[in-house]
């Protein structure tokens, strides 16, 4: 069995935007939060159709219809998280300028199925963080890491995997405790009962002081120490929970370490998407992937697509994006999926733009 995914360019966010929260409820695209241009955390959000097929198994010339407002968050949070779950859009955590350009631990709800025409608060996040990952499986909302990115940027050091019972309205459980290095920006799913990180960043205080060959790193000149200093590790790694036992197990390295969200296909394949990755080679050299899209003269990230066959315990590359994309979300809706949100090397426009790509999944 294979997996296959072509893609697409859907009609841009109406906004420059990273970091949002993204979702799919009842055949439509929902955005919300992020950080945008010019640079500030916004309330603000849209929502699109999705288009069905023309009759032939193809997507429409335009796989979205036109953007409409969403009703905005109380308070906006930028660079947050979230995803669609028991009928609405969750939106967690993020940093707020308010409080110091620190993280929270805000959890709004959109009751999209029951035509909620305002944000409900969940129960707060149990540690406050931004740029988490959470992802949603059934009507239960997973969310894990984070930076709280004051005073220094690195991971919170929570090792916790929390789950919420959204339809049910519950509380914060703890689902799993990850062994491994804190970290922010991995990708997670669950296949077959199992929950998988893969990747992911951080900038230790005081540096990286146990670097490995398999991950990648930024170095800068300390003149203080008179030579350069490991201060930034990029996860060439992946893990596997199984959830009824709470057993890890760090699986072979990936081809590329990662900083990407991740989606799930067939309860088989674990996806991840472009990103801040960097190709890591036997003897320790790691480059960052980067490319040029000349008619949006910006200079993006990773355009790969990289899929694990959780029963096979292999990689394989897929087809690319259309350009490089980063710091966007992911929507998984039947045999589509949708990213939103780029993060490039544009200072101009706040290093923001509004790409949405649509993708046609095809396993056989």
């Amino acid at each position: 069995m294979s997996l296959q995914i072509g893609w697409q360019k859907a009609p841009i966010y109406p906004a420059l935007i990273k970091g949002p929260s993204v979702g799919v409820v009842d055949g439509n695209l929902l955005v919300s939060g992020g950080m945008s241009y010019p640079w500030r955390e916004v309330e603000y959000g849209f929502g699109a159709p999705i288009l069905e097929d023309a009759g032939d198994g193809q997507c429409e010339a335009l796989p979205i219809g036109e953007w409409y407002p969403l009703p905005p968050i109380p308070i906006g949070p930028g660079w947050t998280s979230g995803a669609a779950v028991a009928g609405g859009l969750a939106v967690v955590g993020g940093r707020r300028r308010a409080v110091g350009n620190r993280a929270t631990a805000d959890v709004w709800f959109l009751d999209v199925q029951a035509r909620a025409r305002d944000w409900e608060r969940l129960p707060d996040r149990p540690s406050p963080a931004m740029v988490a990952t959470t992802f949603a499986h059934d009507d239960q909302l997973y969310t894990a890491f984070g930076t709280d990115w004051h005073p220094h940027e690195h991971a919170t050091g929570d090792p916790h995997i929390y789950r919420l019972d959204v339809g049910r309205r519950g509380s914060w459980e703890i689902a799993a405790s990850f062994p491994g290095e804190p970290r922010w920006m991995c990708g997670m799913g669950i296949v077959q009962g199992k929950l998988y990180v893969i990747g992911g960043h951080d900038i230790p205080v005081g540096g990286v002081v146990d670097p490995k060959p398999h991950n990648a790193f930024r170095r800068f000149e300390d003149s203080a120490a008179r030579g350069s200093k490991i201060s930034h590790v990029t996860f060439g790694e992946s893990w596997e929970c199984d959830l009824a036992t709470g057993h890890w197990r760090e699986l072979p390295h990936p081809p590329r370490a990662f900083v990407a969200d991740a989606f799930t296909v067939e309860d088989r394949w674990i996806v991840l998407t472009g990103g801040q990755t960097w190709v890591v080679a036997p003897e320790g050299n790691d480059v960052l992937i980067t490319g040029h899209v000349p008619d949006l003269d910006l200079v993006c990230l990773s355009h790969e697509v990289w899929a694990y066959d959780t029963q096979e315990q292999t990689w394989s590359a897929l087809d690319p994006l259309p350009y490089g994309i980063a710091s966007h979300r992911v929507a998984v809706w039947k045999d589509r999926v949708f990213l939103v949100g780029n993060e490039t090397r544009d200072s101009i426009r706040s290093n923001t733009f509004g790409t949405v790509f649509a993708g046609r999944i095809r396993a056989n």
